[in-house]
């Protein structure tokens, strides 16, 4: 939907920050675009960024996508869902909101880049919940913090997430960092072990959780 971005997050695919940037589609191309994907029977339309909900018409993009049939959801980094967006989503009629969190609250509000962004992202799901919108949390795993796997875990046990998607690191946005602090693949294979087990104690405990792994096409096999 755009670059632009509320945060700047170290791990960002998009180098996103809070600035305008050229040749972003107007909102006549955008509305263009959506009737393009309707014609051609796309199911659904992820809108993300940067951060989505900066965009001014993206709620009318939204329910414009909508109408013609095409499901929308959202990947955000929820700081900016407060009760008054939240049911806004909800009327429009978007069912379901990914939403980042890295770790507890230090060590997502130093990956994000500001004090209050954990906070703020729970804030978010809870909105969100309490409109009755199914929140997936979202978690990028880097080497800063791969620790705090376990964070994230109680995170969507706390706030009664469906959803967890682990998103290994893409070399892209900001550059050749990325590669730096991107996991080993012996750290990799740890990380989906634990992964692993901790999705068999939720089965055990009868939790309805979907976990998902992204970028990583080794995590099929692996599993198998």
């Amino acid at each position: 939907a755009t670059k632009t971005c509320n945060l700047e997050c170290v791990h960002c695919y998009a180098d996103a920050e809070m600035a305008k940037f050229a040749n972003e589609l107007t909102t006549a191309e955008a509305r263009a675009m959506i009737e393009d994907l309707a014609a051609m029977n796309v199911p659904a339309l992820l809108m993300s960024g940067g951060e989505p909900l900066v965009r001014p018409d993206i709620f009318d993009l939204a329910q414009y996508a909508m109408s013609l049939g095409v499901r929308v959801t959202f990947s955000t980094n929820g700081t900016l869902i407060d009760e008054r967006k939240a049911k806004k989503i909800a009327d429009i009629g978007v069912t379901y909101v990914g939403i980042s969190i890295d770790g507890d609250e230090q060590r997502h509000d130093r990956m994000r880049g500001r004090a209050g962004a954990f906070r703020d992202a729970v804030r978010g799901i809870r909105n969100c919940r309490d409109a009755g919108i199914r929140v997936g949390v979202r978690f990028t795993v880097t080497q800063d913090n791969v620790d705090e796997i376990d964070s994230v875990f109680r995170v969507v046990e706390s706030e009664g997430i469906g959803r967890l998607c682990l998103y290994h690191l893409v070399y892209s946005g900001r550059g050749s960092y990325l590669a730096g602090i991107d996991l080993e693949p012996e750290q990799k294979r740890t990380l989906m072990n634990k992964l692993i087990e901790q999705v068999e104690r939720w089965n055990g405990e009868g939790r309805e959780i979907e976990v998902m792994t992204v970028d990583n096409h080794a995590d099929a096999p692996f599993i198998y």
